[in-house]
């Protein structure tokens, strides 16, 4: 069944539905080392603030980035007793990039703490989800770093630090932004110390992460009851309850248990990058009269509206701004905006932007 758009701003709605909303930022913090703090560039050249001139209009990010800082703890150099981690922290963003693990491969560093280098950049995530309201938290894998002078070689970036981000972004169900393929082929992106972005570059890698935190969520489908299947990837790995579910890794997924589920999403065959998806509440032995797709949009009235199946029932909204404030839902502003919608046992939430 094709899914139908209704408006929410109907006549029996009106009433409690008529309040303007109030526009607010999405708050986005970049984390990291060098890379991230613009070593150097001339002021404002660094790669967040060109990510925020393209992000525009609705987002606002700060740039907690702290030159020659490393994941592991162990090390001296370690970013989690910078005052730019706790900054970070302490500012409650929406959204965290975390750029780290380019320090960690210097060879007084990595031959003795790479063993938690792992645990340490899980810990990393695991402390920003846990802070309050919640951030969404993005991980990258790092460009190629060659300086032997600086006791950096990129053959423990390739073959040891990545791979251990990647399992990072699998385990956790983190997106993932797959900087290195971004950068591969383009030497003139980088100063001459190989290492780190130039004016041009840092602009290419703000757009690598606009890219991906702009794109198009992933969407869960349930098809039937005990089955859910997810927009087109290369590459999947299903979780049910927050804990990664090892042999399912198909676009479609049979459960006979029911509970939250999402997925990672390998968005393209030429990177590693991944998306992933909100959960989705599936209680299986209940019947289904039509798939459950359910997102808000702003339709051509300027009100909200609701994408859902038209038998889906009854469809409630929770909107709130940036900071986790509930606002009403009424005559639409420009601005950024947080949505969770409930149909019987469904759940979806999202971001809405509107221009």
């Amino acid at each position: 069944m094709r899914p139908s758009f209704r408006s929410i701003a109907s006549a029996a709605l009106l009433a409690a539905l008529s309040l303007p909303l109030r526009a607010a930022d999405i708050q986005v913090a970049c984390v990291g080392n060098s890379i991230t703090a613009g070593y150097g560039l001339a002021w404002h050249e660094d790669y967040p603030t060109k990510l925020d001139s393209i992000l525009g209009t609705g987002y606002a990010v700060t740039n907690y980035g702290n030159s020659g800082k490393t994941m592991v703890r162990g090390s001296s150099d370690t970013y989690w007793s910078q005052t730019q981690f706790a900054n970070a922290l302490a500012a409650k963003p929406d959204i965290v990039v975390i750029e780290l693990g380019t320090n960690d491969s210097k060879t007084y560093i990595w031959p003795t703490y790479g063993k938690d280098f792992k645990a340490d950049y899980r810990a990393m995530v695991d402390t920003f989800r846990t802070s309050s309201p919640k951030p969404e938290v993005w991980i990258t894998l790092q460009p190629r770093a060659n300086k032997p002078s600086w006791n950096m070689y990129d053959s423990t970036i390739a073959k040891e630090i990545n791979p251990l981000i990647r399992a990072v972004a699998l385990e956790a169900a983190a997106p993932l932004i797959d900087l290195r393929a971004g950068f591969a082929g383009h030497p003139e992106w980088y100063l001459d110390d190989s290492v780190h972005p130039n004016a041009v570059g840092a602009i290419e890698l703000a757009k690598l992460v606009a890219g991906m935190l702009t794109r198009s969520p992933v969407a869960i489908k349930r098809e039937t009851s005990g089955t859910l299947t997810v927009s087109q990837g290369c590459g999947f790995q299903w979780y049910r309850n927050g804990v990664l579910l090892p042999g399912d890794t198909a676009q479609t997924l049979k459960s006979t248990l029911s509970g939250s589920y999402k997925v990672s999403v390998k968005v393209d065959a030429a990177t590693e990058s991944r998306l992933v998806s909100s959960e989705a509440t599936m209680s299986v032995g209940v019947s289904e009269r039509s798939p459950s797709t359910i997102a808000l949009r702003v339709g051509s009235s300027g009100r909200l509206e609701i994408q859902a199946p038209a038998d889906a029932g009854p469809v409630s909204v929770l909107l709130r701004d940036s900071h986790g404030k509930t606002v009403s839902v009424g005559s639409v502003r420009s601005g950024v905006y947080l949505y969770e919608l409930s149909a019987r046992d469904v759940q979806q939430k999202g971001r809405l932007v509107v221009p």
